[in-house]
């Protein structure tokens, strides 16, 4: 790699829209994984993460609209389908979470918990490509 791409990747990776990004999501993952982490044992794997999706998810939602994407779209149609592509979007994530974390718990025999943040991992890199590309596309190069 020449010096000159090297620059313009890391600068692409240090924007500041990708620095709220990290901010943004690590905010809702980790209220996520907080519920998550609080109610798992109480309530069951399936239950606990279907109340933290929720709720990661709301605060997912306005953080990445206002602050990553800096979106101002307020009327009713653009709220509407934004909220219509961001429920598709987190019903698909949350589904593939789901597969995911019991595959890892069940077949990997791994740690609810560790099952959790791997899973986890997976799902952010999916949901950024998928808001960038499609939900806040008319933003997302700012």
């Amino acid at each position: 790699m020449t010096t000159s791409l090297i620059k313009t990747l890391l600068n692409k990776v240090l924007s500041q829209q990708f620095l709220r990004y990290l901010l943004v999501g690590g905010a809702s993952w980790l209220v996520d994984f907080l519920v998550f982490f609080l109610t798992y044992a109480h309530i069951g794997i399936v239950p606990a993460q279907t109340v933290a999706r929720i709720v990661g998810a709301l605060v997912a939602f306005a953080g990445h609209k206002l602050i990553v994407f800096e979106d101002r779209q307020f009327t009713p149609q653009a709220i509407r389908q934004q909220l219509i592509q961001y429920l598709i979007l987190w019903l698909v994530s949350y589904t593939l979470s789901i597969i995911l974390l019991l595959g890892f718990i069940d077949l990997l025999q791994l740690h609810p918990v560790a099952a959790k943040l791997i899973t986890e991992a997976i799902i952010i890199v999916i949901n950024f490509v998928t808001m960038r590309r499609y939900i806040f596309a008319s933003k997302a190069g700012a």
